[in-house]
């Protein structure tokens, strides 16, 4: 009895620990009396797979991020925003940096941004909106402080996916 104990002791650590593609699911209804363990079924858990995300070029297109240069930064680094439609008013690159409050705060692209290329340097505070065409001072101001944020962009009025960001 205590060799039976053993090996299936054996298993079970190895089914829980070892195979963590494995998720076994327990019958707790009717569980009879005596050796029975109440286990009753395996079945494979797939891994959650990311989305896939492609770009197409086209003018006023829907803007896509599809890579960071990284994922948690400081302020003063200079960060990299690959991906399609950037573009915006005037050919204006920008991007939006997006606190857990919903506040957020404008990075404006380099020069050498391109509509699949924003290189931006991480400053603070941020103004929380683009004043660029209307000659008016902020007003609201975005200070990043450590913690997690959101970064998208938005030409044209079109929103791209949203990427999380660690400012350290």
């Amino acid at each position: 009895m205590l060799i039976i104990a053993a090996i299936f002791l054996g298993v079970l650590i190895y089914s829980v620990f070892i195979r963590h593609d494995l998720v076994i699911e327990r019958n707790n209804s009717n569980v009879p009396a005596g050796p029975q363990t109440g286990l009753t079924k395996e079945r494979r858990q797939e891994p959650a797979e990311a989305p896939i995300l492609t770009c197409t070029d086209s003018s006023e297109g829907e803007p896509v991020i599809i890579s960071l240069s990284k994922s948690s930064g400081s302020v003063g680094d200079t960060l990299e925003i690959k991906g399609c439609n950037f573009s915006g008013f005037e050919g204006d690159k920008v991007a939006w940096i997006e606190n857990g409050s919903g506040v957020k705060g404008i990075l404006r692209g380099l020069p050498d941004s391109t509509a699949k290329s924003i290189r931006i340097t991480l400053s603070s505070p941020l103004c929380s909106r683009d004043t660029s065409y209307s000659g008016l001072p902020c007003g609201e101001y975005l200070s990043l402080i450590p913690g997690k944020y959101k970064i998208y962009t938005e030409p044209w009025g079109k929103k791209s996916n949203v990427v999380d960001f660690v400012i350290n």
